[in-house]
This record gives C-alpha cells, structure tokens and sequence, in this order.
C-alpha cells in the first residue's frame, strides 16, 4: 500500500504509543498534519510558539514517564526549539522533535528557499544526543524505530528528526517494523557484590537519590532499600519525590546546607544513586562526602566526572537496587529507627535556621503545604520563590517536581505545565514563576485556555530580574539594567480568558489557590509578598553575609 511520508511519521507514532503531540504548522510540514487530521488517533495541541511547544513536550514527558513529541516546521521553527532540547539535554528528558526542511534537492545549496538553514542539524546536534534525516518515506520508520531505542535504553535525552517537504509529500510502499523491546541496563555482577561487600563494612550508611531514581520508577526499592539499612535519605532538586518527604528516612533536599553538611559527617558511606554530582547539588565539588561511596549511574561516562566513586555499578538504578537488596537478607540493623529522630532533629534545624533568618520565604512554603493536594505537581521557572520550594517545599510522589535544572532556562514554567497537565489530566498543576520568566512565554495562555487546561500560575512579581540584582547589588554595590515596567498581569491574564487574582498577603494567596482548585479554571495569581532570598544554596549565602557562620549549625545532629 502506497502512503505519504506523513501518514508514515502518524503510523510509527501511534504504534510506539503517542497519543499526543505538540506544535505549530508550516509550509514544508503540511503532509504531515494532514496525516494526523485524518488519523484521529492523535491529539495535536496547537501551541503560539516553537519553543513553548518544545517544552510543553518536555513537561508532558517528566510528568509521565513517557516520550514527549513535538513538530516543527523549518529553518527558524525548529532553531527555536534548540532551548527547550538543551533544558531537556541537561535534565535527561525523552524528547521527539519531528522537524521538516525544504525540498530535499535545495539542502545545503543556499539557493534562497524559504525557511531555508545552511545545516539545520548541526545546529541542533549539540543539544541532542542523536538527528537524522528521512530521505525517503520507506526510512521514516526505521528512523522513528532508532528515535524510540535511543529514548528508552540509557540515559533519556532528546533525538530530532528531520524530514524534506517532498518526502513528507511523497508516497511509497513502506513496512513498519514492531516497535523493539528495550531491556532494562543490569549492572554487572561484580560491581554489585563489590557494592554489597562495601554495605556490610559500613556502620552507617546513608542514601542520596537523584533524577534516575524517578527516571527508573525505582521509589519502592529505595524505600525498601532505606528502611532496610535504616539509611537517611537525601534527595537532588530532581530526585524530590523519590521518597515521601514525610517518610521518617527523608532528610530532604537541603543538602547544601551548613548543617546538613555537618549532619552527614556521622555517615561513613553514601550509596548515590543516579545523581551527577552537578555544581550546586554538590556545593560547587566541595560537598564533603562520606569517604566511602558508591555510585549507581546508568551513563557511564558520569562515572568519576566529579567524584571518585569507590565502587561503580553502571546500570538501571532500579534494577541495580533490587540486585543489591536481594544480598542484604542479613543487614537489618540492630538499632532500626534510630535515624528517624537524627533525620527529624535535622529537618527541624534547618526549618528553625530559616525560620530564624528569612521567615516569610518560610511563610511562603508553609502556605502551599497547607492549601496543595499532595499528588499537585509543581513546575518551576526560576525565581526566588521557586527557590525555596525546591529545598523545602515537599514533595511526596515522583514526578510532582518538574524543574529546569541542569540547563537554567527562564521561559520553561508555564509550556512546561501545559504539557505535566495534559499528561496527568486528574493532578492539579501549579506553576512558580518570576515575572521576569513569566513573559518569555506568556503567550502560552492562549494555548492552555483554547485547550480548557486549567493549569494554577503563581507570579512572583517583583518587577526586576531580583537575582541578578542582588548579585549586582553584591559584587559592584550597584543594580543596573535589572528593573523592569510590567503590563497588570491580572488584566493580561483576563485577556486571555483566564481568572485573574492578586495576592498581596499569603492570605490572600491561600485563598486565591483554593479558589482556582475548587473552580478548576486556569488562573494566574499576580504575588506581589515580599519573599527574601532563600538562605540555603551557598551562592545565596555568600550574597548575605550576615547569615551565621557554620560553626553556628553544629549542635544536636552530632550527638
């Protein structure tokens, strides 16, 4: 049967289960959105921007533990995508790019086609970890095929795929291979007896869960792991949600800490599992590290980037725990719960440390712990609120924690959203943005509400980009080209069609969220509370040099 190199693309998608796909149409791309109106087994969400598209796919896929897709058109479109694929990139996120090109004769000619890219997949080639070109539409299935494997075996990171307006046009005789099972990596067997030897000698044993660990979907061998070896267990920005945060092993994510720090000093191994060991999870390679570690990464090129690890297990971090724990039947220690009133009094410290020194960042914590179902999902932009909530804010399941850590990407929080709440339709979504971020793409309220996706947008409006100032303010004594006039974002977000509220108090923010949950409509919250800077990253420390030193944190956690 002959068929178009678009209804190709829609074959192989639906059959490696996509039902979803974000974008914009183009000239070169028409075939293919022809494709997917006569398939109708795909929802195709119309978005106001390649970029927010991108990233509306990438939040779509954290929030889902599935692929997320999204089409371009060519030249300019899919170069608008390159951010959203290096904040995907960098947090190990499964991304599909489908892009056009110009006709296939015109690649690399120059000749003045519209749209037209002197190398469009080298310009992309950095931030994924795999492109391609469709010359003919019998190779876009063994494309789409490789695309999938790429995503699914390893570490996750965002592949593209680019395909000429004539060979979406054209139709041939194509097969359609079944989509290949992809295995779970096992570690080595001598790497995890080495780990289980190492375990045996440890007197207390501590666990820090990354991004993998959700990845993986390993949360119940961690816990059981955990408890196992009543271990405390920290967790990376990323890794948040791993382990309930209310479990009595999670000491949270305020590694950085001065007293975390000094807390970890009683542990003589760390069993780190899918972490990087990234700038400023490990407080710029200074994190002072039980000398014994064991490291569980499925990317072996991650192995010693940072630290030296005394035993490697390269492997799936799920499967690499269960092998491991399979060994342990006779570990469990003598004095089980004793780490639950270190790893309370710990949490307690920091909390009252905080407290003490910024209390309305504190206030602005408690606020959302108090109003949030505890399955929200809270995707971050990056601003001071969203700051303090990646530490402190807790999380209790995986993939309630979207945010754009490796790569830092303003604009991300709201596309990103959109894309976690038509992935989990029955969670509510909860963006924490600045303002500053907040108008990279706030066109993307259009989409959410021709959508009817009632996402919670909370703005931190502080009307200047207020982390560059205070460094600004810190290194030079002045501020300078950080100020800005914004639009009355309760008016912008009421031309959209969205409800918009003013919180001045977070009173009135407890109140606008209930409000927006209860009703269900999409709504921006205009935040106007003053929320100082979160006093825990060492970067932020070193901004206030009033804070205590770190003499001033060791006190009960060592006893």
């Amino acid at each position: 049967m002959l068929i178009t190199g678009g209804e190709a693309v829609v074959r192989c998608l639906t059959a490696h289960g996509v039902d979803t796909v974000f974008g914009i149409p183009g000239t070169h791309n028409l075939s293919l959105y022809e494709a997917i109106r006569q398939s109708g087994s795909l929802r195709h969400i119309l978005t106001r921007h390649e970029q927010g598209a991108a990233f509306m796919a990438d939040g779509y896929a954290r929030a889902s533990g599935r692929e997320g897709v999204c089409i371009s058109t060519s030249g300019p479109a899919l170069l608008n995508t390159a951010t959203s694929l290096g904040t995907a990139y960098c947090d190990s996120s499964p991304l599909l790019c489908i892009a056009s090109q110009i006709p296939s004769e015109g690649i690399g000619k120059q000749k003045g086609y519209i749209h037209e890219c002197r190398d469009q997949l080298a310009c992309i080639r950095p931030v994924t970890t795999w492109c391609a070109r469709a010359d003919t539409p019998s190779i876009i299935p063994e494309l789409i095929h490789e695309a999938f494997v790429r995503m699914r075996s390893g570490r996750p990171r965002p592949v593209v795929i680019e395909i000429p307006s004539d060979v979406l046009d054209a139709q041939q005789s194509v097969e359609f291979p079944s989509p290949a099972p992809t295995p779970r990596v096992q570690p080595d067997r001598k790497s995890v007896l080495h780990a289980v030897e190492l375990i045996r000698q440890s007197r207390r044993p501590v666990i820090w869960a990354g991004h993998g660990v959700i990845i993986s979907d390993a949360s119940e061998i961690l816990i059981r792991l955990a408890e196992h070896l009543d271990a405390p267990v920290f967790s990376t920005v990323l890794g948040k949600g791993a382990i309930p945060e209310d479990h009595p092993l999670a000491a949270g994510s305020a590694l950085p800490h001065p007293a975390a720090q000094t807390f970890l000093k009683q542990y003589d191994l760390v069993l780190a599992v899918g972490t990087r060991f990234t700038q400023e999870e490990a407080d710029n390679w200074t994190l002072p590290l039980p000398q014994l570690m064991i490291h569980i990464e499925i990317d072996p090129e991650e192995i010693g980037r940072n630290y030296q690890p005394s035993v490697a297990v390269v492997g799936d971090a799920r499967e690499s725990m269960l092998q491991i724990h399979k060994l342990l039947p006779d570990l469990l220690p003598e004095n089980s719960g004793v780490q639950h009133h270190k790893v309370a009094g710990l949490r307690r410290q920091i909390r009252d440390d905080l407290q003490a020194s910024a209390p309305q960042g504190v206030a602005l914590v408690d606020t959302l712990e108090s109003v949030l179902p505890r399955n929200s999902i809270i995707v971050s932009d990056l601003c001071i609120g969203a700051y303090w909530c990646r530490r402190l804010l807790n999380r209790f399941e995986p993939r309630t924690q979207i945010y754009p850590w490796g790569f830092c990407t303003l604009g991300f929080g709201l596309p990103a959203a959109i894309g976690a709440q038509v992935a989990q339709a029955k969670q509510p979504v909860v963006v924490l943005s600045g303002d500053g971020g907040f108008l990279f793409n706030c066109q993307e309220l259009a989409t959410a509400r021709q959508y009817g996706i009632p996402i919670i947008v909370l703005i931190f409006n502080n009307q200047s980009y207020e982390i560059l100032k205070i460094q600004q303010q810190t290194r030079y004594d002045h501020p300078f080209e950080v100020d800005m006039v914004n639009p009355d974002f309760v008016m912008l977000a009421e031309s959209f069609g969205a409800v918009g509220r003013r919180a001045t108090s977070f009173t009135q923010l407890k109140k606008a969220i209930h409000e927006a949950l209860s009703s269900e409509d999409l709504t921006v919250i205009d935040v106007t509370v003053d929320i100082p800077l979160p006093l825990i990253e060492p970067g932020m420390r070193a901004m206030c040099p009033e804070l205590k030193t770190e003499n001033s944190f060791t006190s009960s956690v060592e006893k």
